[in-house]
């Protein structure tokens, strides 16, 4: 007949050793989750943002090359070298390291005038 009260009271026991070790190591464990899962979102953040100043930035530079016009100055002098000459920069790829240059320089520069993120 004892039983079921001895039961009940296991029962309330047990939920207090649980409200216990929540106050105790549940709240740190939430709150050391829910630091750690903010820090993940505000570095994914850092992330896009870095990515999407570097997209407006390469269209920039892209852009302010076209206008200037160095791009065709650039082809019309690699033009003008000799034939033997031309194809030995081109074996060697010179014409494309020259545009990865090129782009990355620009790109570096248009980079100076975001906020907060050219220095």
């Amino acid at each position: 007949m004892l039983e079921w009260l001895g039961g009940f009271l296991d029962q309330i026991i047990v939920f207090f050793q649980w409200v216990w070790d929540f106050l105790t190591v549940g709240i740190y464990t939430f709150v050391k989750d829910g630091l750690v899962l903010l820090t993940k979102a505000a570095m994914y953040s850092w992330f896009q943002i870095q990515l999407l100043a570097l997209e407006v930035a390469y269209e920039a530079a892209q852009d302010v090359i076209a206008d200037i016009g160095v791009a065709e100055a650039v082809r019309k002098r690699y033009g003008d070298l000799p034939g033997d000459v031309a194809s030995t920069l081109s074996f060697f790829g010179i014409p494309q390291a020259l545009n990865i240059i090129f782009s990355a320089l620009s790109t570096r520069f248009a980079l100076k005038f975001v906020p907060f993120i050219g220095r």
